[in-house]
């Protein structure tokens, strides 16, 4: 134990020292060496039992990096199919063959991955286009409702939104137009200080690589409430009851969390698998929405675009706007017919325009 306490106390000096130097301008490790000395020291205090007073485990190191690395997933971070159209979500439930459903509020913020190895978080990413996402490690660090260490040793990778409650957005909701956009953009600030003022939270909403060790999704969530997760609101559903159990869901959670939507999967995760993907979203799921939300803008310019299938397609140009933490300033048109219906004949540069988002929006 002696020596086990005077490795943490090394481990500590070399810690602390590394850490001041770096605040001088003057870094003697990189960001990977200090990481791996303070992973160490973690799995040391909890082999041990023991904390010493002084650990920077025991409070927050704030971190401030010059750019987000680009991280490729481990897993496939797909969309759902989407529908606001409540026949659509029977037909869903329906198409299961007597399979249990769990619908689940559809949070509205930006998607986060989690990796856990030991029980202590090395990586946090968002979806990105769900091949490729950022490395938000260093913000992920200093929110309280992503737990640092947790009491599961082996490979573990969670799957949720990082939001802000509308409790929390009050302090900012004069300066930010709503609590999605706010959080999309806090994760992604440089400065973990910054990002960790501005009281974002974590919701955990599913378990990757989970049926091997868990037969149903609602099981899956059980398990991350007990690793300490904040867990997404759900129910299961009754064939017939859809439309009852998303007024309850909505109800239940719509004055506290942003959402948009609710979310139905088949609660079987080897069902859930076996029905596969399309190159956009998981089969065993549907998002039903509550609306598409609309921005505005001002329209510049109309563009066409030659496709792989030789297809022209129309391209709206129009002033920068921030959706989902990313500025957008272009987009895909109706086709001719329903443009003139909407424009008339020609489209008149400079008027206002509303766009939505039909998907994921990638950086």
């Amino acid at each position: 134990m002696n020596d086990t306490i005077a490795q943490m106390q090394s481990l500590i000096e070399t810690l602390d020292q590394a850490t001041e130097l770096y605040d001088m301008g003057r870094p003697i490790m990189s960001d990977a060496e200090w990481d791996s000395l303070y992973f160490k020291l973690m799995q040391l205090e909890k082999e041990s039992g023991t904390v010493l007073p002084d650990s920077p485990t025991q409070k927050v190191v704030y971190r401030v990096v010059s750019k987000l690395q680009k991280v490729t997933h481990s897993h496939p971070m797909l969309s759902l199919d989407k529908t606001k159209d409540i026949e659509e979500v029977k037909n869903f439930i329906h198409s299961g063959a007597n399979e249990e459903v769990l619908a689940m509020c559809k949070m509205d913020g930006l998607t986060c991955s989690l990796h856990y190895d030991h029980g202590i978080l090395q990586r946090a990413e968002t979806r990105g286009n769900g091949e490729v996402g950022e490395d938000v490690t260093h913000n992920a660090r200093v929110l309280p409702s992503i737990p640092q260490v947790i009491d599961y040793t082996e490979p573990l990778t969670v799957d949720g939104e990082i939001i802000c409650t509308y409790k929390d957005f009050e302090p900012f909701q004069e300066e930010y137009k709503n609590p999605r956009n706010f959080a999309a953009g806090s994760i992604r600030l440089l400065d973990s200080a910054e990002c960790g003022s501005r009281s974002l939270s974590f919701v955990a909403w599913d378990l990757i690589g989970s049926e091997n060790k868990f037969e149903t999704l609602s099981q899956c969530l059980a398990f991350l409430g007990d690793l300490g997760f904040t867990i997404v609101p759900n129910h299961m559903v009754n064939i017939g009851n859809e439309a009852e159990v998303i007024d309850l869901l909505k109800n239940e959670a719509a004055s506290i969390y942003p959402i948009d939507g609710i979310v139905f999967k088949f609660n079987s995760r080897q069902y859930y698998q076996s029905l596969g993907a399309t190159n956009h979203h998981f089969r065993g799921g549907i998002a039903f929405k509550f609306y598409d939300e609309t921005y505005p803008t001002i329209l510049k310019n109309i563009e066409w675009t030659m496709g792989r299938t030789g297809v022209l397609t129309p391209v709206a140009v129009f002033s920068k706007v921030d959706i989902d933490g990313s500025e957008v300033e272009r987009a895909s048109l109706h086709n001719v017919s329903i443009m003139q219906d909407l424009l008339g004949t020609y489209p008149r540069y400079g008027q206002k325009i509303y766009i939505y988002k039909a998907n994921m929006i990638i950086p």
